[in-house]
């Protein structure tokens, strides 16, 4: 397997690229294509790499640079084409104000996904290039809802939006005595040869590796409350054990509890419940989940 990337900057998790290496295939990194040969009948023989000298530029964008001198000869007899994908707009934007990136996806809001187009609006591969599936399905849905607001006459497209503001924390710097670091459970491997099957040679996690899963944390470093689904209940800061989460309201007229005091007669009770189970965990070292079922 030849890739342009370092193998530090390969977009492959660990554990598959040691599941590749374990069926016996060999990862050459750093070239990429640069001609095939042919014999006398137009059969192909051999395929040249070219020594990839970076793969992006100043600003993180993909610009591979090459050592055309540099080279790596493949004998082979076969080769499928499969190097990414561009955009092919044909007269479609013809007319249009919709501006286009380098690459040929069109330019929207990150918010609305409409285009300077106020009627068109996109998502997925042709908003962002190449993700997964599922980062389509939710622009889709986004998509929708700014679409209804479009169409109705008087409607704000980004009142009440999620902004997906995201700042991860640094992990790094957290020395939290019961932090959990751990990193998330690998399977283990049936007996068998991969490359003599196409079956899944991986186990199921075992009990105790689904409960160490469920119980790390998930580093999900989220630094926001998306507004539109907190309903100022109180419950997360019973739940945090370190009092880092604490709520004040902003308007008191705007709903029935007025006063902190009001509100703790709703949550002062499950607090206290709380409270108690969490410190009767520390000084056992057992939690009141069952441990079988």
């Amino acid at each position: 397997m030849v890739c342009l990337e370092q193998r530090e900057e390969m977009p492959a998790a660990k554990d598959e690229v040691e599941e590749v290496e374990a069926e016996g295939i060999t990862i050459v990194n750093g070239y990429g294509p640069k001609e095939i040969l042919t014999d006398a009948e137009g059969n192909i023989t051999t395929i040249i790499f070219k020594k990839c000298t970076s793969v992006f530029d100043a600003e993180h964008r993909f610009n591979p640079q090459y050592d055309e001198n540099d080279t790596l000869r493949v004998d082979c007899s076969n080769v499928l084409m499969s190097i990414g994908q561009s955009a092919e707009w044909g007269d479609l934007l013809k007319g249009t104000s919709v501006k286009l990136n380098r690459n040929g996806t069109a330019i929207a809001d990150k918010i609305t996904y409409q285009t300077d187009e106020p009627d068109i609006f996109v998502g997925g591969d042709i908003y962002h290039g190449a993700r997964f599936a599922i980062d389509a399905i939710a622009e889709g849905k986004q998509g929708m809802v700014s679409i209804n607001r479009y169409v109705h006459e008087g409607q704000s497209l980004t009142i009440g939006r999620d902004l997906r503001e995201f700042i991860e924390l640094d992990r790094d710097d957290i020395r939290i005595e019961s932090y959990d670091n751990a990193d998330r459970q690998r399977p283990g491997f049936k007996p068998g040869d991969a490359k003599s099957t196409f079956s899944d040679l991986r186990e199921p996690l075992t009990e105790e590796q689904v409960r160490r899963e469920a119980n790390r944390c998930l580093k999900c470093g989220a630094t926001t409350v998306d507004l539109n689904q907190c309903v100022g209940c109180g419950l997360c800061t019973t739940r945090c054990e370190f009092d880092a989460i604490h709520l004040k309201r902003d308007i008191p007229g705007g709903a029935d509890m007025h006063t902190a005091e009001e509100m703790m007669k709703c949550v002062g009770p499950y607090a206290l419940k709380r409270g108690i189970k969490i410190l009767k965990k520390k000084i056992t070292g057992k939690s009141d989940y069952p441990t079988e079922q």
